[in-house]
């Protein structure tokens, strides 16, 4: 039998536990009432508050979790510290003032950490990885960590967005350089899973986590493996505008750009990523020019990774994009700091390559390039042409739609180009996909080629073309049909055209079309319905 002296560090972990849980009670039933001391009175309720929660929560404490032994010594070690304040306080105000504020804050979080262990108790191992992330010294918290980047186990959305308050926690200046790496770490990867990506987007945890990676993206502060994965996560929250922006007023754009000068190679394809949807955001662009970040996005371009050259272009195109004001400076600069030569080494490179699937970036870029009509007459006469021609047999509806569209600017400059030529067949195709922005792309291409005698003819030719752009009339097409009675209309001086067109069941289609006020659809089916009356068309 044990004698009643023997110490507590040779009894079995559980008698510890036991005596430590019944030596807290008791402590916790025995408060000193308050204090006659004015200042000891001051902190006494938050105190107080506190441990009536404990008292009510630690009967319940499950014993068996790990946690509970280093939660009870730390409250039997702060109950003492307290009963002794309360018998014989110090007499050093700052001092006395210093040591109640940090027990009421003691007090606080263990309350926190008791209820927490008794909510989600021990029975399953997810509820045991919770507690452990949030209760206990950084030393087990990061050993959950790992447990937590481990193949092996998961954790519900549920469970994360209770957890990630505690993550955010641990990437404070104070912590570790270790500590701030392995919960960087751990972002990182649930940045990249589908299931959790919306728990670290959201405006609950968002803002506060670009607010610690922007410290991370500084060299300073950071490491390589840190800066990586710091990019990687910045490419999930940017996705969201309101972090796109947080991102950038905190000075975001610089570092980033940095990292794409002279950052490893993953990093700078990441970082390169995340500058794209920042680029989204027009509000943002000026930073760019601010911070020289167009020539060091296009050298990225020539000798990045294959990936970071894929998204370097893709920045460079959504900060080409289109503006409320329209105005063509960023379009000008892009051009005076050689975005053509860029695209064009870009497309050789694919198609030397043989690559596909990542042309949608190059393609857009040279696309908002040539809305300018100047820079739409050095391409047509460059040699870009015949890329966008191609790119409109791409297997990716992406691609295609923005070689269409880059089509329908070059068609403006009013000249037959016999590359031009060659993609009417392939646009008319395009007429028949099934997604509903394709067909618009191809017949806005389409309707503004038909301004152009010699383009009307290659159209002709082709024996679906008439019949293809009649469906897009019908008013359960998903498109607008303002391109499809421009291209009608561009051919119906030709009675040939007129025919098929009745054929296909245009006039049925264009008056639907009179009750949605569409476009010139009243004039075509003016224009088909005196053929008819004089005899043009056989009746139908």
């Amino acid at each position: 039998m044990k004698s009643p002296d023997q110490p507590v560090s040779s009894r079995t972990g559980e008698d510890e536990q036991q005596e430590l849980h019944h030596r807290c009670l008791s402590l916790l039933s025995s408060l000193p009432s308050p204090p006659a001391t004015s200042l000891l009175r001051r902190k006494w309720p938050s105190i107080s508050t506190s441990c009536t929660r404990l008292l009510s929560t630690l009967p319940s404490l499950p014993l068996s979790n790990p946690l509970s032994l280093p939660l009870l010594t730390s409250l039997s070690a702060s109950l003492s510290h307290l009963h002794s304040l309360s018998s014989s306080p110090p007499a050093g105000k700052l001092q006395l003032q210093s040591e109640l504020s940090s027990l009421a804050t003691t007090f606080h979080g263990l309350a926190s950490d008791a209820d927490l262990l008794v909510s989600t108790g021990g029975g399953s191992s997810e509820n045991d990885l919770v507690s452990r992330l949030q209760v206990g010294p950084i030393s087990s918290r990061l050993d959950a960590l790992d447990l937590l980047l481990s193949d092996k186990t998961t954790m519900s959305a549920s469970s994360l967005q209770s957890v990630v308050p505690s993550l955010l926690k641990l990437l404070e200046p104070s912590a570790s350089f270790e500590t701030r790496g392995k919960v960087t770490l751990t972002f990182a990867k649930l940045s990249l899973s589908q299931s959790s990506r919306h728990v670290i987007t959201s405006s609950e945890v968002g803002p506060s986590l670009v607010i610690h990676l922007s410290r991370v993206l500084d060299s300073a502060t950071g490491g390589t493996t840190a800066i990586e994965n710091a990019c990687t996560i910045l490419q999930t929250l940017t996705l969201v505008k309101e972090n796109a922006i947080a991102l950038a007023s905190r000075g975001g754009v610089g570092p980033l750009l940095e990292i794409c000068h002279a950052g490893t190679p993953s990093a700078q394809a990441s970082a390169a990523a995340v500058l794209g949807n920042l680029a989204q955001v027009e509000t943002i662009r000026p930073y760019f020019v601010d911070e020289n970040g167009i020539p060091t996005l296009i050298n990225l371009s020539y000798i990045g990774t294959p990936v970071a050259k894929d998204n370097a272009i893709g920045c460079l195109c959504n900060l080409a994009g289109p503006s409320e004001d329209e105005l063509q400076d960023m379009k000008i600069t892009l051009f005076k700091e050689g975005a053509l030569d860029c695209i064009k080494s870009y497309l050789e490179l694919q198609v030397q390559e043989d690559r596909d699937w990542n042309l949608e970036g190059a393609i857009g870029l040279l696309r908002h390039l040539t809305s300018f009509r100047y820079i739409a007459e050095i391409v047509t006469n460059n040699g870009f042409v015949p890329y966008v021609v191609s790119a409109l047999d791409s297997t990716k509806p992406r691609v295609r739609i923005e070689a269409a569209r880059t089509i329908a600017e070059l068609a403006v400059t009013g000249r037959i180009v016999k590359e031009i030529c060659d993609s009417i067949p392939k646009l008319v195709r395009m007429l028949e996909g099934k997604g509903s922005e394709e067909r618009e792309a191809s017949a806005k291409a389409l309707a503004n080629l038909m301004q152009v005698s010699g383009y009307r003819r290659t159209f002709r030719k082709d024996e679906g073309g008439i019949v293809n752009v009649v469906q897009l009339l019908d008013p359960l097409a998903d498109v607008e049909k303002k391109h499809a009675v421009s291209v009608l209309l561009s051919l119906s001086q030709s009675r040939k055209c007129r025919k098929q067109m009745v054929a296909a069941g245009a006039c049925g289609y264009l008056r639907g079309n009179l009750a949605m006020q569409v476009e010139d659809a009243k004039k075509l089916l003016e224009c088909l319905g005196r053929g008819r009356i004089l005899g043009v068309f056989p009746r139908v």
